[in-house]
């Protein structure tokens, strides 16, 4: 017995260690999930092309493909926060070697490909429109989200980073919205 309570202090920071690293970098909770079933595809992000913080170019199996991400709408290079959103979708990406998974879940008007894009990291997956939603530099597009496997966990996410003010949520009203600054500004 007394072994045992010699060693409770070792167990207690043994624990505390093992739970530290089991936290993602953000001290977020991870929320989404990859859909099971669904057919996805590992892509290299192409350099130089993400164009904003929702539109990328991808090579999948030596094709290559414009992808829209599914159920957000980030700020317009235009917009105030427009390029720091896509300069923050471009830091992810890198931070993942260029590496992402990509569930198509339609095809765009324009003929993108609208998925969910999840990053390919050594050390794990992680949601794009998540992480974009929880540090304020995309809307959840409602509109748009009804294909999308966690379109439930974009309100979560969105809602994280309203309550802790950052990216458009710093704005006042938090900014307008990309597809109201769209239609006013149609040429």
């Amino acid at each position: 017995m007394q072994k045992f309570l010699n060693a409770l202090p070792l167990l207690a920071i043994a624990a505390l260690i093992w739970f530290h690293f089991q936290r993602p970098n953000n001290d977020q909770p991870k929320l989404a999930k990859r859909p099971s079933q669904t057919e996805s595809l590992r892509c290299q992000v192409v350099s130089n092309s993400i164009y904003d913080g929702d539109t990328f170019r991808v090579q999948c199996d030596g094709r290559e493909q414009k992808i829209r991400l599914c159920g957000i709408d980030a700020p317009e290079t235009k917009q105030p926060l427009g390029i720091e959103s896509r300069d923050y979708l471009r830091s992810m990406i890198a931070k993942a070697f260029n590496k992402v998974i990509v569930i198509e879940m339609d095809r765009d008007k324009y003929g993108r490909t609208v998925a969910e894009v999840l990053l390919d990291k050594p050390d794990g997956e992680q949601s794009v429109q998540e992480e974009m939603l929880k540090a304020g530099f995309a809307y959840h597009y409602k509109q748009f989200s009804g294909n999308c496997h966690n379109r439930d966990v974009f309100d979560t996410a969105e809602d994280i980073g309203r309550s802790q003010k950052l990216g458009v949520w710093r704005l006042p009203g938090g900014g307008e919205r990309p597809w109201d600054y769209r239609k006013q500004n149609k040429s």
